[in-house]
Order: structure tokens, then sequence, then C-alpha cells
């Protein structure tokens, strides 16, 4: 038989090979198959019907209006497709998961007593509701929440801004994870250094957690001497640590003031900083840029979208335990260009350019 022959009998059965090999069940054609439900990747509208209908609870450590919480909360929802009125009733915008909030309160109201108080109402919600799932934000809830009462239990929880570690609460665990809260304050500190007449950095904020812990880990996270640390507990007490602290540092670090409660007390902080600033000033959260020269502000609203798309997949079927702690990576710069004029101070027109420029007038 001659060679030409030969190599058509071998090119025709390659062909009829082909064939019946793309003609098997579940041969992909060159069409991209759907992302499995589970994986979080369902590009369909609403919740994956695996999940449709499952009950999930979030815990607010703080209480509603504080703006670092209704970020989180914003976030959330949006994952989720769901809104809420004004008495925190959920009503879902599509097929998905039912939502119920439950705020401590904690941020208002600091003391041990009432915060164990609090979380033995959530503990409560929790038992009778049976949640299929539990998000909680901040380190409250989950200090006082997770740990002493559902750590390494069968009902899976995630957690959002807590502060910088959560190995101190002994997490993540088998039925817990979540995202940390981190503070870009190197960032915050270098520009805010352009700026400063010497390198002494103070601290100024409400007496609470997350502010004691935020100044423990600049020291020992970063090695940040803070050369004063001033925690207070009203408006009054805010206004003269204010003015005082000026004359020990040459660089303020504003943490939080969480007693500013009403809009009228936080435009007469907004006001009186603007009047009483002498050096530069920075935060680390953008609803406490209206006092401050400089923000490198952490996103909230990154915190909550990331727990609502960890509860789909957890709910979907993904384990806790098989989804890594993270870390928040989104800022917002903001100057606030009341300050800086008086302050004389320049800022570089490509800073500005990537930055949002807010007044406190």
């Amino acid at each position: 038989m001659s060679t030409k022959v030969l190599n058509l009998i071998t090119f025709v059965i390659a062909v009829v090979l082909m064939i019946a090999v793309l003609s098997l069940p579940g041969c992909n054609k060159g069409t991209p198959e759907s992302a499995d439900a589970s994986s979080g990747q369902n590009k369909s509208q609403g919740a994956p019907a695996s999940v449709s209908g499952k009950k999930v609870l979030f815990v607010d450590s703080y209480h509603k209006g504080y703006p670092w919480s209704e970020g989180i909360v914003s976030g959330l929802l949006d994952e989720l497709h769901v809104r809420l009125d004004e008495n925190d009733v959920a009503h879902a915008l599509t097929d998905t998961v039912e939502l119920k909030v439950v705020r401590m309160d904690t941020k208002r109201n600091t003391s041990e007593e009432f915060i164990k108080q609090a979380a033995q109402r959530t503990k409560t919600v929790i038992d009778s509701w049976k949640p299929d799932l539990v998000i909680v934000a901040d380190d409250n809830a989950s200090k006082y929440v997770v740990v002493p009462y559902f750590r390494n239990t069968k009902t899976p929880f995630v957690f959002c801004g807590v502060n910088w570690d959560c190995s101190a609460y002994g997490l993540p665990c088998s039925n817990v994870t979540g995202m940390l809260e981190v503070s870009l304050i190197r960032q915050l500190l270098t520009e805010m250094g352009k700026y400063a007449a010497g390198s002494r950095i103070g601290l100024l904020g409400a007496d609470n957690l997350s502010n004691h812990k935020e100044a423990e880990h600049y020291r020992s996270r970063f090695n940040i001497s803070l050369e004063k640390e001033v925690f207070v507990e009203t408006f009054e007490e805010w206004k003269s640590a204010f003015i005082r602290i000026q004359d020990e540092v040459d660089m303020l670090i504003i943490a939080p003031p969480s007693f500013l409660k009403t809009a009228e007390e936080k435009a007469a902080a907004a006001a009186f900083a603007a009047k009483h600033t002498a050096i530069p000033t920075g935060c680390v959260e953008d609803w406490i840029t209206p006092y401050a020269l400089i923000g490198f502000a952490k996103a909230s609203d990154e915190q909550g979208r990331w727990a609502g798309r960890t509860a789909l997949r957890i709910l979907g079927g993904r384990s806790p335990a098989d989804i890594p702690v993270v870390t928040n990576t989104k800022a917002r710069i903001h100057l606030n260009m009341t300050i800086a004029r008086k302050l004389k101070v320049v800022f570089p027109m490509k800073l500005i350019e990537s930055s949002e420029l807010i007044t406190s007038e």
C-alpha cells in the first residue's frame, strides 16, 4: 500500500475519533459554564437559589446613625440585595436572604456592665431566632458575643471591622472568619510630617476600646512613639484637650470622637477645629475629616461588602474554616481646605488631583 493511501487512512481515523470525543456528554465546546453558586461568583441577580430565604443576623456593635456603622451596613445591604427602613426592618429587593439587625449601642454606652448586658440580649436573639449565619461588626460584638458564647459552635459567623488583630479573641476558628480593619497610619504620618515643625506625635479621641486598641497597635506594630495620648468622654473635654495637646506635640492624630451624636454637635466640632487648629492634624476615618487637615480614610463599605459576599459563600456551602481572614485594602484621601488655609498649607497639585477636597465651614 502506498504512503499516500496510508496517510489518508490515518487522517480519516483521526477525524472520526475527534468527532466521537466532542460528542461525549459534558464535553466543553467553547461555551464557558456558569460559576458554581457556592464559589460566590454567581452572576445572576439576587442570592443563589441555595441560600434564598436563609436567615442572616447582622449584629452592629454600635448604634444606628454612627457613620462608620452605616458605611458597613450600606455595603452589606448592597451585596445581600436588601434595604432597611427607618426602624431597621429589612425588606428584600430580590429573592434573597432574610435579614434581621441588632444594634448593641456600645459606642455611646461604654461601661463593662452595659456591654455585657447588650451581649446577653444579642445571644438571646440568636438562640431564639436561630439564624443560619451571623455577621458581627466591630470589636465588641466579637469580644462579648462570639468569643464567650459561640466560638467553635455549629453556627457560622463572619466578622468585620475588628481592629488590627483578632488573635486576642481566639479567632479565627472552625466557625468564624472575617475582615480585619487596619489603618494606613504610616502614609498619614508621612504626609502630615511634610507640614509639621517637628516629629512629636499626639493622639486624641473618645475613651473606648477601639481607640485604645488603635493606639496600642500604632506603638507595637509600627513602633510609633506617641508623645501624648488623651482619651476623653465628652465634647467639652475634647475641646479643652484639643487646644492643650497642640502645645505639646507637632502632629495630632484625631481618633473617632464618638460622643458627637447630633448634627449640631458635629457642625460645632468642625467649626471649633477650623478655628483652633495650630498644627497638622490627621485621621483614618472619613467621617472625621471635617475636624482634620488630612484624612487617609478607611472605606467602611468595603468591610460590609466583603462580609456580605463571604456570608453568601458560606450559606452556599463553603466552610468558614476554608476562608482566610483578610484585611481592608481601600483608602480615600481627604484634604480639608478650610484648615489648610488656616495653617497656610499648600498641597501639591498631584495630591489634590487624587484626593477629595472638603471644607468645614
